[in-house]
């Protein structure tokens, strides 16, 4: 009784949820050129780092064993990932200002989850200009590499994707974690989401063991990028993990998520707001 009673009133903050980002939405979009110029932009500024990995396959052939084509679908799956999560959690990345303007109090006293409602703090769709380019580099890759495509490697880069979306979602929402405790949020975090999203963009057995251990078993980037596009492609693993490692990325995801949802609950206990 008790869980449905829970599963009511969460579908219910979901629908208020949902017309709050709809009514920002519509507000963002009584500027049209505002908007089409800074999905201009976020092309343009994506378009040269590809010029640049075209230019070093020109160079040197190949990275790790992997041709200029398969690198292309791994920045796909990474772009089309990333820019959809930066889209929904940005109002979470509003967060660290909320709270040293002491405004995380209006939050606190809706019958709102306090983390639904930062996540429609702010809706911007700026960032769809890298799904855009993202959605491009697939189908180049489609043309580029011969996958042999089955039921089951179109269900892997979906559940891939989804597991994603939700892992870089509170990667972001780690940032705001960390404004509960400080007054400036820690640049560091940007190293997990704007440089997780750049390393998973790669063939991940070229980088040093530390790094593979941070972004496999710390934050599970890999296990949602670069494992389920060695089974899509049909690749070797090189790190040599058991069979299973392309099927765990919902698992890790949901893991992550729960710690994350975890140290959200005690920052929002740990709220003091400003005082008098």
């Amino acid at each position: 009784m008790d869980s449905l009673r829970t599963l009511r009133t969460l579908g219910e903050e979901l629908v208020i949820c949902r017309r709050i980002a709809a009514l920002r939405l519509r507000g963002q979009m009584e500027y049209r050129t505002s908007f089409l110029m800074q999905i201009g932009g976020t092309l343009l500024g994506q378009s040269t780092e590809l010029a640049a990995l075209v230019i070093l396959f020109h160079r040197f052939g190949s990275l790790g064993g992997w041709n200029v084509g398969e690198v292309i679908f791994l920045h796909a799956v990474s772009q089309i990932i990333f820019s959809l999560a930066d889209t929904i959690s940005n109002g979470v990345q509003t967060i660290p200002v909320t709270i040293r303007e002491g405004e995380f109090d209006r939050l606190m006293i809706r019958p709102v989850s306090t983390w639904l409602q930062a996540m429609v703090n702010d809706v911007s769709l700026r960032h769809l200009g890298m799904l855009i380019q993202g959605s491009i580099l697939m189908g180049w890759a489609l043309w580029a590499v011969p996958i042999d495509w089955t039921a089951g490697k179109v269900a892997l880069l979906l559940v891939s994707i989804v597991s994603g979306v939700a892992l870089f979602t509170v990667i972001f929402t780690i940032e705001a974690i960390v404004a509960f405790w400080t007054v400036n949020s820690i640049e560091a975090v940007n190293a997990f989401t704007y440089g997780g999203s750049d390393l998973a963009q790669y063939p991940f057995h070229i980088f040093g063991r530390g790094i593979r251990f941070i972004f496999l078993w710390i934050v599970p980037i890999g296990f949602v990028v670069y494992y389920p596009s060695l089974t899509i492609l049909d690749k070797p693993d090189p790190l040599g993990l058991p069979g299973i490692a392309p099927l765990m990325a919902p698992l890790m995801a949901a893991l992550f998520c729960a710690a994350v949802g975890l140290l959200w609950t005690i920052g929002v206990r740990h709220y003091r707001s400003t005082g008098s």
